[in-house]
């Protein structure tokens, strides 16, 4: 995963343009052009030799010669000055102090007067063109919603795929997955923070350090989880797990509304070029970000399967899975194997905390409940204990919630994927790979 988002943000990095600068430049050529003419953007280029600044030209009906506004930023992309313009020199020269307080005051106040000047341009900011193909309407719209569903499922498969490594191993529900998947974004966050305070940091680092922050600080915990919860209580009841757990996630998310206040994190935004796909009367568009998560989850996701059904760990997996006493007499050490079980399910997470960070935008100490409890009822859906039919099971709901939001009231959707979901489990009770009954006899392989 880490190799696919680095690839993709040294590629991102190599752009001319910082998406959010060029924006707000177009807004700002609003505001200086000559009052009541209508502003022709033409290009939008960077202003060579200075750090962190565009030049916008552009036209107006009643000058036949094109006109220019240079912006100049107090920062790059993930810095703290990204959005603050600095200095601002037009056709007839630079502003001043007072007029740049005008600009902010009427012109740049909000993300929305920014897009409402945007608007007024028709300007398009720069995209990536992939094919020309250009399919009809529905085959557009279609492809649009398998876009959304794959990208939807790289959230819950990796958090399904969690719980199933867990249960398929003791027969235990770890409720304190979400939380450790909300912890999993907040380390994202650390990691672009901690970038941020580096002038020497670009892109491609800064991606780097906020995927292995994440993915470390939710693997600790994991581990933190599975020697003080997970080992002491697998062996006696499920009550007791399942409220140790609950409360343990609980007191997680405490922690975190304590420790980093309780309104939403908002994250800078990464690798925002919108990728067109397809052309046509409806085109299929997707943003870098989105694009890369998808493709991490498709590789990373059956690289995890083949781990645990080719790898000596996953035979000791399975070994301690179907009988926890032979395997320890045979020189397996089980107490090991539940450990790094927790471990990578909690990497696993991360992953969904990641989605959640840099796709979503957002981070809050309150997501995980709703989050662990979807990717849940996904793992349960799938076979519980079942690897593949953890990531079938994210998938499933992925698809349900996009189609019905895509054709339907989306307000209502978490009421028909769950009424759906029970549908489903009154017909099928061992999931969709029905592994329920080899699970309650104590026997059969988890990877089917």
């Amino acid at each position: 995963m880490a190799l696919l988002f680095c690839a993709a943000a040294l590629l991102s990095a190599c752009s001319e343009v910082d998406r959010q600068q060029a924006r707000i430049c177009v807004a700002v050529a609003t505001a200086v052009a000559p009052e009541n003419q209508k502003v022709t953007i033409q290009s939008v280029i960077p202003l060579t030799g200075v750090s962190h600044a565009v030049r916008v030209n552009y036209t107006v009906p009643s000058m036949p010669l094109p006109l220019y506004v240079d912006c100049a930023f107090g920062g790059g992309t993930l810095e703290m000055g990204r959005r603050d313009v600095i200095g601002v020199r037009g056709y007839d020269g630079a502003l001043s102090e007072r007029q740049l307080l005008t600009l902010y005051r009427w012109f740049l106040s909000s993300d929305t007067a920014i897009s409402r000047a945007v608007a007024e341009t028709n300007w398009q900011p720069p995209s990536i063109q992939l094919l020309s193909w250009e399919p009809p309407k529905a085959v557009g719209f279609a492809l649009q919603q398998i876009i959304n569903i794959l990208a939807l499922s790289a959230l819950y498969s990796p958090l399904a795929l969690a719980y199933a490594l867990i249960y398929g191993l003791i027969r235990r529900i770890n409720m304190a997955f979400g939380q450790i998947a909300v912890i999993g974004g907040y380390g994202a966050l650390f990691g672009i923070v901690a970038a941020g305070g580096i002038p020497s940091f670009g892109l491609l680092a800064t991606v780097a350090l906020a995927i292995a922050t994440a993915v470390a600080l939710a693997a600790l915990w994991g581990w933190l989880v599975g020697r003080s919860v997970v080992l002491p209580l697998e062996g006696r009841p499920d009550r007791a797990f399942i409220i140790a757990t609950i409360g343990l996630g609980i007191a997680l998310s405490e922690m975190l509304r304590l420790t980093q206040g309780a309104r939403d994190i908002w994250v800078e935004p990464m690798l925002e070029t919108p990728v067109t796909l397809t052309g046509g009367d409806f085109p299929v568009i997707i943003p870098e970000m989105r694009l890369l998560i998808i493709a991490s989850a498709l590789v990373i996701l059956p690289a995890v399967l083949a781990f645990m059904r080719f790898s000596r760990f996953g035979r000791a997996w399975r070994a301690v899975s179907d009988d926890r006493v032979m395997a320890r007499l045979a020189g397996i050490h089980t107490s090991a194997v539940t450990a790094t079980t927790m471990i990578l399910a909690s990497a696993l997470t991360a992953g969904g905390g990641l989605v959640i960070a840099f796709s979503y935008g957002t981070i809050s100490f309150s997501m995980g409940l709703m989050v662990g409890l979807k990717a849940l009822l996904a793992s349960l859906v799938g076979g519980a204990g079942s690897l593949v039919g953890a990531v079938l099971g994210g998938l499933l709901i992925a698809t349900l919630e996009t189609l019905w939001s895509a054709y339907f009231d989306s307000t209502s959707r978490d009421i028909v994927v769950l009424s759906v979901l029970t549908l489903l489990f009154l017909l099928r009770p061992n999931g969709l790979l029905g592994l329920g009954q080899a699970l309650e006899e104590g026997r059969g392989t988890r990877l089917s």
